[in-house]
């Protein structure tokens, strides 16, 4: 466990001074890659560290055309226990059963986060408009339930790398974590165009933790799919 503390702290601290993460989320980064190393192992850290490097690197990545989404200085720690939470519940879970639909829930949470983040990251390097997935009309860059057919390709992409990388280290499901992924994607652009966008009912962190968590339960649902 000391270990998984101190490689967190270290590479948390490396993306505060890179600026990706801001003092809040270095802190909340290291904690929850802790708890993941700590109660999963390396294999598992490892999954984390891939969705959080390709993220940051796609969210950097033609950042002078994403003045319109918003602050980019780096996540805050609401943004990171949105992203980290759910994974870290069955990260916690695991070290009470080995069961393998734990580990394929994990994999389905990190890539319903991938999925989500890559295609915002990349959609808003669109050449063309976002529409909203409720009505087709066209909306600003980075509103909510906003989507593009670049993003929604990258997102997809990026549930597959995990769902991949997943199969590799872990075992898991490729087809079962692909669906779960893709499915939660869809899901955080829905409720971004309903109960976040129109009624302020939902933060987009709790949408991000509500996709983070529907990743997960599909996964595990679908652990026995190949």
């Amino acid at each position: 466990m000391i270990t998984g503390v101190l490689l967190a702290a270290l590479i948390a601290g490396a993306a505060w001074r890179l600026r990706a993460l801001t003092i809040g989320g270095a802190l909340a980064a290291a904690a929850v890659g802790a708890a993941i190393y700590g109660f999963g192992g390396v294999r598992w850290a490892v999954l984390l560290l891939v969705f959080f490097v390709t993220s940051s690197m796609f969210t950097r990545a033609g950042g002078e055309h994403k003045t319109s989404s918003g602050d980019r200085a780096g996540r805050t720690a609401g943004q990171v226990a949105a992203n980290g939470l759910v994974a870290a519940a069955f990260a916690l879970a695991h070290s009470g059963s080995g069961a393998p639909w734990i580990a394929t829930g994990f994999v389905g949470a990190v890539a319903a986060a991938t999925a989500d983040t890559w295609a915002t990251e990349i959609g808003l390097l669109s050449r063309t408009p976002p529409r909203l997935i409720t009505t087709g009309k066209v909306c600003r860059p980075g509103q909510s339930g906003g989507i593009t057919s670049l993003g929604t390709r990258g997102g997809i992409a990026g549930a597959g790398v995990i769902a991949l990388l997943g199969n590799v280290l872990l075992g898991t499901s490729v087809l079962g974590v692909l669906i779960a992924g893709t499915a939660a994607m869809f899901a955080d652009s829905l409720l971004g165009a309903t109960l976040e966008a129109r009624a302020r009912v939902l933060t987009n962190n709790t949408v991000n933790l509500l996709t983070t968590a529907t990743g997960a339960l599909l996964a595990a649902l679908l652990a026995n799919l190949r």
